[in-house]
């Protein structure tokens, strides 16, 4: 059997020899992404195009994945012509097929480039670039330098063109991608006895989710019970995993009491899961509540954080606030909404922080949901000396009801996680997410990137901000509700 294993399909490998197998057998399975994953992709479409810029006067490969027989004609055209820099050239040697981000020829040698759109280097790029090294190679060219390169978080946009020199790191990973490379035959002769033979079994565990998460994995799940599987239990680890399944152990309600591999927390919740109701520490949320100031001001931030800035004075991956919602909670249970989205194009963080800090009063509780809401706060006080004591004084009112929640209570559908999503419908069973157009923050951030980078219609425009003010105002309308069943818990 001779199988084109592509880049991606021998990290995929790597990963999990089920997940390799799934995608040459099931291709289809793998195909459907979602939009966010889509963006993800296409910005590091855009950051590799960028790149290229740093190596200029070279010749791109164009032909793309549909058509590889013919990239890789291109590429032996090019280089028999005396090409010395090639963008996407493609090679294929011992059943894996490459394309390279960057090739630079330097003498009788070349440097090969692969450009990420992360912030710093990770393990899986090194062995990524082992791989693309050992194909070039065995293609018959001299490999002098394997480099990734990627963005500089530390690099602030100025306006207009992007200084390249400083947006890019380029690191030099030479040395640790040939230490890799003669493990690659034997990997590559075990996946291909791996793909000659049945679905390997291989059980769940952390490569589902790490480094990547798993096209995968909802099949490889198949057989956990949709109603408090044993893999909703908080940060469980692989070894507590795997021994619950040697004990043929599945769901939650069957851990037996006297199983030792698991947290404090991991245990508190399979007790709540099997009284079939929730664990609350009544004294110490009453005490924790009393410290609210009424009235009580719920705020949410949507954001963005787009891999290259898009205004003056931001970095790559920053974390720009563009829209919140406020709900004022009076002590007898009345409340009113506040919102704000800012629309045109421009940075939206100076109107959205002027106007926020009216929507906010001088006084009262300020409750948001995890200290993510802090840490923009903080941003925006950095950002904005002249504005900074009014953003501090708004800093020392918050309350964080995340927890709150964890420390006091314990849902059983929740099933130990405090992450809103999970809390939400199951301490109020009628209200959650689902059925919304814009259901997640990264949703909402990558259709607002969307916008702002006019990808959308005017009518697609308008849509996406009757959605979004939806979803904004559901985050704060849900801690609404949240505070008012903590309340009635206390009694």
């Amino acid at each position: 059997m001779s199988t084109r294993l592509s880049k991606s399909r021998f990290q995929k490998g790597l990963q999990c020899p089920r997940a390799l197998w799934l995608s040459v057998h099931e291709p289809t399975a793998a195909a459907l992404v979602t939009e966010s994953k889509q963006w993800i992709f296409d910005q590091g479409t855009e950051v590799g195009r960028l790149a290229q810029q740093l190596f200029g006067g070279g010749t791109e490969v164009a032909e793309d994945y549909r058509h590889q027989r013919e990239a890789l004609e291109t590429t032996k055209r090019l280089l028999e012509g005396g090409a010395s820099i090639l963008y996407e050239p493609a090679f294929y040697f011992d059943d894996v097929l490459v394309r390279v981000d960057v090739l630079v020829k330097v003498g009788d040698a070349w440097d090969l480039y692969e450009v990420k759109s992360t912030s710093k280097v990770k393990p899986e790029h090194v062995t990524d670039v082992a791989v693309q090294t050992y194909v070039v190679e065995g293609c018959g060219l001299t490999v002098r330098r394997s480099c990734i390169v990627h963005l500089d978080t530390s690099y602030v946009y100025e306006g207009g063109e992007y200084d390249l020199s400083a947006l890019f790191a380029v690191e030099d990973v030479t040395a640790q991608a040939r230490a890799f490379m003669p493990a690659v035959p034997g990997l590559l002769e075990s996946f291909r006895t791996m793909l000659d033979g049945p679905e390997p079994d291989v059980r769940v565990g952390a490569q589902c989710t790490t480094p990547y998460e798993c096209d995968f994995s909802a099949r490889c799940h198949a057989f956990m019970p949709a109603e408090h599987p044993i893999t909703n239990l908080p940060r469980l680890s692989e070894g507590a995993l795997h021994a619950l399944l040697d004990l043929g152990i599945t769901s939650i309600r069957d851990i037996p009491d006297d199983f030792s591999g698991l947290t404090p927390t991991q245990a508190e919740t399979v007790a709540a899961v099997k009284k079939g109701e929730p664990l609350v520490q009544r004294d110490g949320l009453a005490e924790a509540l009393s410290a609210l100031e009424w009235p009580v001001y719920h705020l949410d931030f949507e954001t963005i954080n787009p891999a290259l800035p898009l205004w003056p004075g931001t970095r790559p991956y920053q974390v720009i606030p563009f829209q919140y919602s406020i709900h004022v909670q009076q002590e007898d249970g009345t409340y009113e909404h506040r919102e704000y989205l800012h629309t045109g194009g421009t940075d939206p963080r100076r109107l959205l922080t002027e106007r926020m800090l009216a929507d906010l009063a001088e006084t009262g509780s300020v409750t948001h949901y995890t200290s993510f809401e802090r840490q923009r706060l903080e941003r925006l006080a950095t950002a904005f000396p002249d504005l900074a004591k009014r953003i501090n004084a708004v800093i020392g009112r918050l309350f964080d009801l995340e927890p709150v929640i964890k420390q006091f209570t314990t849902h059983p559908d929740a099933c130990g996680r405090t992450s809103i999503k999970y809390v939400l419908p199951a301490w109020c069973p009628d209200m959650s997410y689902a059925g919304l157009e814009i259901g997640d923050g990264q949703t909402a951030s990558v259709r607002y990137t969307m916008a702002v980078r006019g990808m959308l219609s005017a009518e697609e425009i308008e849509k996406l901000y009757a959605d979004l003010l939806i979803y904004c105002g559901q985050d704060t309308f849900a801690m609404v509700r949240l505070l008012e069943r903590l309340r009635e818990e206390c009694g």
